[in-house]
């Protein structure tokens, strides 16, 4: 049941590349920003999601094991969670604080998902629209 969602992401997302690689009317520019900002995009995905763990240096780890003292940030226990998407890293306390690990990140995860996705979905209504310029 999965396979077909993917199955049908891949073609839409292949029929948007052809038609953006065969708009008359955009530069040449706007059409390579896609084949740049997809990869980066991907590694402040992967950023974001390895934010918080503390696999490499237990010792450094950005949610801290045991608990910090009353009012430093928050009190109770803490562990570290991360959200494939939308994309978010941070640290929940017991006492329900949160504090945002990768905010940065977090920004430009959404800059490069948008010089994606913005690009793709005008190549896809180009190739909707003149489904024959794809046929070059």
């Amino acid at each position: 049941m999965t396979l077909l969602p993917v199955f049908v992401g891949l073609v839409v997302g292949w029929v948007a590349l052809r038609g953006l690689l065969a708009h008359p009317l955009l530069p040449w520019w706007v059409r390579t920003a896609v084949f740049w900002s997809a990869p980066l995009g991907a590694l402040t995905w992967f950023v974001i999601m390895t934010a918080d763990d503390p696999f490499l240096f237990p010792e450094t780890a950005p949610c801290p094991g045991e608990p910090m003292r009353e009012g430093v940030i928050g009190g109770g226990e803490v562990s570290g969670v991360s959200t494939p998407f939308p994309p978010r890293a941070y640290c929940l306390w017991e006492d329900g604080t949160v504090y945002d690990l990768a905010p940065g990140a977090e920004f430009l995860f959404w800059v490069f998902f948008a010089l994606t996705s913005v690009p793709l979905a005008t190549g896809l209504l180009h190739a909707l629209r003149e489904p024959k310029s794809l046929l070059r």
